[in-house]
């Protein structure tokens, strides 16, 4: 059976996105530059396939496989990206059918592993040099495969399956035979998606949707003994790269993710958290909450950190003509970057097709670099594919 959600939000960047809790009308869009409609004619192809009035009345139905779904029409939108923080914009993927996305970087920058419905109408993992067009298949069955994460070695990759059923979480190691067993990790009778690894390599944490209450929440999961902890409610976590000492001096984990307010617009925001463990995997939080960047016009989702982890970026929703008009409310406009104090927050791509989920990787070719390369999914060119961008910050040009 389907579940359904209680109501919609835009969060955005699964294979395409997300549904999540919360109802934003569509008074709260606002014009974006340079979007002309479809003619008529078009319209009923090109629009959401969800009615608007079932996202705000009846909520979305919770189905992970409608999220590839491209509606996105390039004859109609500019091609110029205008916004003066970064440059060396590059295509990295080149799919013309189906599409790639929510990108993962190996630990030195010089592997992607994404989904993609390049080869079947159902997302697998596919592994690809960032100078290279050869693809590799890490993943190959009638099900679906998507969220990769790389471990902090490089070593292995975890991800989101729904081969036994509904969704959990796989780990396998990067370099296996696509016909091998993965371990799964997670067996809930609840949906686990979007893995992230501690920086040393011993905890995952995840995403799981509870059916109870409809809400998202923030798992932990220790490798070594499989202890499985809760933390907080959010959605679309990643680990830190840097390991601190916490005030009883053992080892602080941080983690990064999205959650609502619960009042007003409910639109999500970015937060961070850290726990320190105990030997048996189980874990405490060591500190509360804390919000780092929000807006009432738009949410900021699908957070990731800098390679130094000093940054964030993230994605923006909710402001674009074209999700006015479609009725679409989860799919991201634009990336953004923000200092983790809030400070310092600067725009980075502002095309009039959407971008989505960053992902912040070092520059294999000057790895010393703060600035690294921002990864991320891109319609501009029609279908969903890896573009890149080395971010230009003030703060981080002043670090130097």
């Amino acid at each position: 059976m389907k579940k359904i959600v209680p109501a919609a939000i835009a969060l955005g960047g699964l294979l395409c996105s997300v549904m999540l809790p919360g109802c934003i009308p569509l008074s709260a869009f606002t014009k974006k530059d340079n979007y002309a409609p479809i003619a008529n004619g078009d319209m009923q192809n090109q629009r959401d396939p969800v009615p608007a009035i079932q996202k705000g009345q009846q909520g979305i139905h919770y189905n992970p496989r409608d999220w590839v779904a491209s509606v996105y029409n390039p004859s109609q939108i500019g091609n110029l990206l205008t916004s003066s923080g970064q440059t060396g914009l590059t295509r990295q993927t080149f799919t013309e059918s189906g599409g790639d996305l929510q990108v993962s970087l190996s630990p030195d920058g010089k592997t992607m592993a994404y989904a993609s419905t390049k080869f079947s109408r159902t997302p697998q993992i596919c592994l690809q040099g960032v100078s290279a067009k050869a693809v590799q298949l890490m993943t190959q069955d009638n099900m679906s495969d998507m969220m990769p994460a790389f471990s902090p070695d490089g070593k292995m990759l975890a991800w989101a399956s729904d081969r036994y059923g509904n969704w959990d979480i796989l780990v396998q190691k990067a370099d296996a035979r696509p016909d091998s067993k993965p371990r799964q990790i997670t067996r809930s009778t609840d949906d686990d998606i979007h893995p992230t690894w501690s920086p040393d390599g011993r905890f995952l944490a995840f995403s799981r949707f509870n059916s109870m209450d409809g809400n998202w929440q923030i798992w932990v999961v220790d490798t070594k003994s499989d202890t499985i902890s809760y933390l907080t409610e959010g959605l679309f976590p990643r680990f830190k790269p840097q390991l601190a000492k916490s005030e009883n001096g053992k080892q602080a984990y941080t983690l990064l993710y999205q959650r609502n307010r619960k009042r007003d617009v409910p639109w999500y925001s970015i937060w961070i958290n850290s726990f320190s463990a105990e030997s048996n995997g189980s874990i405490e939080a060591v500190n509360a909450p804390m919000e780092i960047v929000s807006n009432d016009k738009w949410a900021a989702i699908t957070p990731c950190w800098s390679p130094n982890g000093e940054y964030i970026a993230f994605a923006t929703v909710g402001k674009s003509a074209l999700a006015q008009w479609q009725a679409r409310i989860y799919k991201p406009d634009d990336i953004w970057v923000v200092r983790t104090d809030g400070t310092d927050l600067t725009q980075i791509t502002s095309h009039s097709a959407p971008d989505w989920n960053p992902y912040w990787a070092i520059d294999p070719n000057n790895p010393d670099d703060p600035n690294g390369r921002i990864y991320f999914t891109s319609e501009r060119n029609g279908n969903p594919n890896v573009w890149s961008v080395k971010p230009i910050i003030a703060g981080m040009v002043a670090m130097k």
